[in-house]
């Protein structure tokens, strides 16, 4: 079972929204702190010998921008076949254009937003399904238009 990273970021109205995720494992317990992995039992950081990067060959990855989980309403999708998504190795790149950005209406009620939560499915070649990531995000609203 792949537990899901949970992420935070802020997603500038009208510029465009780049970010690379690189995503590992390694054969123990850990946690996430302040300065990043540890071990779990001692708290000393994960050696990067011990780090196994993600294989993505052969994967797809999709992703869902929705107000709240249940929300029926999908407010933009990203997936490696509409190039929002881009599986490279052991990254994952998101992309969400400037005129993606732009177009989303700001503010506390439908049609508009002010947060969101997404979550990366990746869908290997067996066709297992991993949920690698959740992601929220904050709107900030653009000024200059």
């Amino acid at each position: 079972m792949t537990t899901p990273a949970c992420l935070d970021f802020t997603i500038y109205q009208g510029a465009t929204f780049r970010t690379a995720l690189e995503r590992y494992s390694v054969a123990y317990p850990v946690r996430e702190e302040c300065d990043g992995v540890v071990k779990a039992c001692s708290g000393e950081p994960v050696p990067d010998a011990d780090k196994v990067p993600e294989d993505y060959t052969g994967c797809t990855a999709r992703m869902q921008l929705r107000r709240e989980i249940d929300d029926p309403e999908v407010l933009l999708e990203l997936s490696t076949a509409n190039g929002g998504i881009e599986l490279d190795g052991a990254w994952l790149r998101l992309l969400m254009t400037a005129e993606q950005t732009a177009a989303i209406v700001y503010g506390p009620v439908a049609p508009g937003w002010t947060s969101c939560i997404g979550q990366i499915e990746i869908t290997r070649p067996s066709g297992d399904v991993e949920r690698q990531y959740e992601l929220h995000f904050a709107l900030y609203p653009e000024g200059t238009r």
